[in-house]
């Protein structure tokens, strides 16, 4: 199996795909620091979860989509990456450059797994077990050099009991710039059968706490429950008490508002049953998907505090997701408004792929012929995207602000990713830009995706001389 067919299968069943771009960039990440997912073993259910992005990240609301044609402009010059020989550099390595003067590349090559937070490149080593933190060296980048730069790491001891489990370790922090960087090690522990996990996620605008969310079970039996974590005390809050969340059974992923007053919980349990629910904290209400308005939605996301995604489905007889639409919900007044009828959804698997790709508040619909529009399914309000041909081995990916698309075409000749074109469509201002590329069979390219709203990236191995690569792209 070539490592997209890997990652396309992974689109599948993982549960949380929202986080796509992140973990995209990420999947040469130790394993240890690796999130727990359900992976389940029927297709049908595998199928089903290719749609999950539309349940499982809060997308704030995007301004309406300004011109009905965007156009796209490709850039001459390709890029050409650099030649390199030896061996990989003690200490990391950057090489720039611009493409067509419109695209600027950074080219950041070391012997081993670096990360990127805050602003900050860094290296983690940790002890045999992968649990304790040994070394932490970070670098800013000043002048296209690459700098050493002091955080003040700090640790707290996590210390907490769920449904009889306890879950314990150190999680790592600092903040800089009004930035939060967490890192933990191996949190994963097996008592019997019975395999117990932790994490944390960030909270919006907070540096002072994190969501830390303990998990038991594995794949289809694998359940989440989260609580605020207070970094300077180490002290947890049971947020959701009182409001019937923490009564639910198989809960395994957690969708929140922007303000984070309100929640989106996912149930499942085996292959043939999910349930969505919404939570509002401060009403202290907890009601399932299909009451609000009567509506015959399966997957929501939030487009904004008080009004939701609402997506609807039309499955074959193996299951398999053939079509959706979205309506508009608002919670307050129980107001439902249609933005997109049915329509076929995309099959990567198709000989010549077609139909609709949702990514939140956002979808990309490709013609039979390739044409290709961009739809704001707040409002549904349409953009085609003119001078441009959808071809198979394609594929979108939103930003984390949801206003901008990358585009990216791959080879499928080579083991790697092997992406040949690269651009961005940037729906707030109007512009699609692309370029295509040479010299990506040197190297095996693992991952794609944004590390901000602004920058992308590519992690990449050299197989020669063992040298990692992370190359990216500020359009």
């Amino acid at each position: 199996m070539k490592q997209q067919d890997y990652r396309r299968v992974l689109d599948g069943v993982v549960p949380s795909p929202a986080l796509k771009g992140r973990i995209a960039a990420r999947l040469e990440e130790p394993a240890p620091r690796g999130r727990p997912v359900r992976r389940p073993l029927a297709w049908a259910l595998a199928a089903a979860l290719t749609l999950a992005c539309l349940t499982t990240a809060a997308v704030a609301a995007s301004p309406t989509l300004r011109e009905a044609v965007l156009t796209l402009f490709r850039v001459e010059e390709r890029e050409q990456l650099p030649q390199v020989s030896g061996r990989a550099p003690a200490e990391p390595d950057v090489t720039r450059a611009e493409i067509g003067s419109l695209v600027k590349a950074q080219y950041i090559r070391t012997d081993g797994y670096y990360g990127y937070a805050c602003g900050l490149l860094h290296k983690l080593t940790w002890d045999e077990a992968g649990r304790e933190l040994l070394e932490a060296r970070f670098w800013s980048m000043e002048d296209g050099v690459l700098v050493p730069a002091e955080v003040d790491m700090r640790t707290t001891q996590v210390d907490v009991t769920w449904k009889g489990a306890r879950y314990q370790g150190p999680l790592y922090w600092f903040v800089r710039t009004g930035e939060l960087f967490t890192v933990s090690g191996e949190n994963r522990s097996t008592d019997g059968e019975e395999e117990t996990q932790w994490y944390t996620s960030d909270i919006p605008g907070r540096t002072d706490a994190v969501l830390l969310h303990v998990s038991r079970g594995r794949q289809l039996e694998y359940q989440e429950y989260p609580l605020l974590l207070r970094l300077d005390t180490g002290e947890t809050e049971d947020i959701l008490a009182g409001t019937g969340v923490e009564n639910l059974e198989h809960a395994y992923a957690f969708t929140w508002s922007e303000d984070f007053q309100r929640l989106l919980v996912l149930c499942g349990e085996g292959a043939d049953w999910q349930q969505t629910w919404l939570c509002d904290r401060e009403a202290g209400t907890l009601t399932p998907l299909e009451e609000l308005a009567g509506t015959e939605a399966e997957t929501a996301v939030f487009l904004n505090p008080d009004t939701l995604l609402l997506f609807a489905y039309i499955r074959d007889e193996e299951g398999i997701y053939e079509q959706v639409r979205c309506s508009t919900l608002h919670i307050p007044t129980g107001q439902v408004r249609q933005t997109l009828d049915w329509t076929s959804l995309y099959h990567w698997w198709d000989e010549a792929p077609s139909g609709a790709m949702a990514f939140g508040s956002r979808c990309v619909r490709i013609g039979a012929d390739g044409q290709t529009w961009v739809i704001d399914l707040g409002t549904g309000a349409e953009v085609r995207l003119e001078n441009f041909r959808f071809e198979k081995g394609a594929d979108f990916m939103p930003s984390p602000a949801g206003d901008k698309l990358l585009y990216y075409s791959t080879d499928p000749e080579l083991d790697g990713l092997g992406i040949t074109q690269l651009g961005v469509v940037d729906l707030d201002a109007g512009t699609f830009l692309a370029f295509e590329r040479e010299g990506f069979g040197a190297l095996h390219e693992e991952g794609i995706g944004w590390e901000d709203d602004h920058c992308v990236s590519i992690h990449a191995r050299d197989e020669a001389d063992g040298s990692r690569w992370r190359i990216t792209y500020q359009f």
